[in-house]
């Protein structure tokens, strides 16, 4: 399975609560360039499933992809209460490999789209420690191997802008 691990784009700093965070102008850029990358990264092959933290700033960063991707990601998405930026890694592990196992879990890919500090955990959740620093918007991209147990850090894909906040 090809797992795709992606920090939202950079959000705004204030806001009424931390899940109410929106893009900002940059942010939407970020996440529109990473999407055009992800389209050609997967070279033809369609993602099986999107799964997306609910808070704002996440789904804003799913729109923009799913913008890219000719809004064909939407039937693929879920949002899932379990990818906040505190959210559980090994929860996650093991909803991949329930979702693997009842389908052709060699051949699937998901992306991710979640926050600091869960995306580096999820990495090393899947890789057994993290080494991606996830400037926002940065996609890292593990294959998983679940019948083994084991993860390998493919790639890292930052976007050609970061911003340092």
């Amino acid at each position: 399975m090809r797992i795709y691990i992606m920090r939202h784009g950079e959000a705004e700093m204030l806001a009424r609560s931390d899940k109410e965070r929106h893009l900002t102008d940059f942010g939407k850029e970020q996440s529109s360039q990473q999407a055009e990358w992800l389209k050609t990264a997967l070279n033809s092959t369609a993602l099986n499933k999107v799964i997306v933290s609910p808070y704002v700033r996440a789904v804003e960063t799913f729109e923009q992809l799913n913008t890219i991707f000719n809004n064909e990601l939407t039937q693929l998405s879920e949002t899932w209460d379990a990818l906040t930026p505190y959210g559980n890694p090994e929860l996650i592990r093991h909803y991949l490999d329930s979702w693997a196992e009842e389908n052709d879990g060699d051949n699937l890919s998901v992306l991710i789209i979640s926050h600091l500090p869960l995306v580096g955990e999820i990495v090393a959740e899947f890789c057994g420690k993290n080494t991606v620093n996830f400037h926002p918007a940065t996609i890292a991209v593990v294959d998983w191997d679940w019948m083994n147990d084991k993860g390998i850090l493919v790639e890292t894909k930052l976007p050609n802008v970061i911003s340092v906040y």
